[in-house]
């Protein structure tokens, strides 16, 4: 008879293994796992020069820096939305400035608020469109520091904190030493309101900003921002953006659309129905000439309309005549220009009148009817000086679609019976 052999403590065992097991596992889920450390970025150095110190020093050119120079600030710019491009802007208590930087999303390592300490030395100091910028050596003129070496002279401290308080300031009280910094400019609207801020077409686009005073400064977008399409809004409001300057002229750059701040879209604000700079030869403006082989021509070197009848075959008689002005749902509509002349005609008072159609099209303006504007100021005989035609109320007009024509004549083609007049700046604002 055989006899089977039976293993009775297997199974405990693979019981206690199974209990155990169980055991260690759940052990284990309810255990917390270490969280990893956050790595505080901390220099052991300290800045020897403000920023204000450093711009100080540049004597124009490209200049090498030479000495240990370190200057420290927070980030105030963002290259995440697309409209700033490999270019970090700092500032400190004294001053702002740029760096060009061989870099794309900047915005990942240096956020606005950061603090950061530049280590200058080997670095270059130069100068584009005026403003001084720190940078690298390319071309022999100021360029960006090579992505190889930045690491090497820009460090982080600390984690990114509070930015800068913008400087509260108004168009006409900006300053050069405004630069490069965070400022903040109340009671501004667009002068062309329902516009994308940056179109395709160009690589940037300057969109004219104006305070209740009428006074000016541009806004300038890249094409790259991620806000290029969005509409210029109606209305005013407060804008915090970078200053910047090219030739003179001084610029805002916004970091994002956020920084258009409590902008009040139903605000009556004068806008431009119309504006015609003149700056390249008008599109849709007729010139006509009823007498004589001069006319209206554009001015490519001043910019402006132009006309002199000296030299010409017969006494001149000769139309500058707008393209077609619907007043329709429109509130307040004013017409400005401005005129400046030359030479005195002394055949007659009115070398140059204007004047309002409803019913002109196009062809001799001498048929359609057309009513004197009184109201103006144009430039005096021969003052050679840009003149203001003040405000030019249409209100008459209103629900009509009207043309606006500049009537010139001459007594004769000679030096004493000829004038020369220029009209710039044709504007027509209405509220919005």
């Amino acid at each position: 008879m055989k006899y089977i052999k039976l293993d009775i403590m297997k199974p405990v065992f693979f019981l206690v293994t199974i209990t155990l097991s169980t055991t260690i596992i759940t052990s284990c889920i309810k255990d917390k796992f270490d969280e990893p450390p956050v790595n505080i970025p901390h220099v052991n150095f300290e800045a020897n020069k403000t920023i204000a110190e450093l711009k100080a020093m540049y004597s124009g050119g490209l200049d090498s820096i030479q000495d240990t120079i370190i200057i420290k600030g927070k980030v105030i710019s963002s290259d995440e939305e697309g409209n700033i491009y490999k270019t970090l802007y700092i500032q400190d208590h004294t001053g702002g400035i740029m760096i060009a930087l061989d870099r794309t999303n900047l915005y990942t390592t240096f956020r606005p608020g950061q603090r950061i300490y530049v280590k200058c030395k080997g670095l270059f100091l130069g100068n584009y469109g005026g403003i001084i910028q720190l940078g690298y050596k390319y071309n022999n003129t100021i360029g960006r520091i090579p992505n190889a070496i930045i690491d090497n002279h820009i460090f982080r401290d600390s984690l990114p904190g509070t930015i800068p308080s913008p400087l509260s300031r108004e168009i006409t009280t900006i300053t050069g030493n405004d630069l490069c910094m965070l400022v903040k400019i109340d009671n501004l609207y667009f002068e062309e309101i329902g516009v994308e801020f940056a179109p395709q077409s160009a690589s940037a686009t300057d969109r004219k900003l104006l305070d209740l005073n009428g006074n000016s400064i541009i806004l300038r977008t890249s094409k790259y921002a991620s806000f290029a399409s969005n509409k210029t809004p109606k209305g005013k409001g407060s804008i915090r953006a970078i200053l910047s300057s090219y030739n003179g002229t001084y610029q805002l750059y916004i970091n994002s659309i956020n920084d258009l701040i409590n902008w009040d879209t139903t605000a009556q604000i004068l806008n431009n129905l119309i504006y015609e700079t003149f700056d390249n030869p008008p599109a849709n403006w007729i010139t006509y000439s009823i007498s004589s082989n001069k006319n209206w021509t554009h001015d490519a070197t001043y910019k402006c309309m132009y006309i002199n009848g000296y030299g010409g075959d017969v006494p001149s008689h000769d139309w500058l005549i707008s393209p077609p002005i619907n007043l329709n749902n429109v509130s307040a509509p004013i017409l400005t220009f401005r005129t400046w002349t030359r030479y005195n005609d002394n055949g007659t008072t009115e070398p140059l009148t204007v004047w309002i159609s409803e019913n002109y099209t196009s062809g001799d303006p001498t048929q359609a009817n057309w009513i004197k504007i009184n109201n103006i100021t144009l430039s005096p005989a021969n003052s050679q000086t840009w003149t203001n035609s003040g405000d030019i109320d249409l209100s008459s007009y209103i629900g009509k679609t009207i043309r606006i024509g500049f009537k010139y004549v001459s007594s004769g083609t000679g030096s004493n019976s000829t004038t020369v007049w220029k009209v710039d700046e044709f504007k027509i604002k209405v509220l919005n």
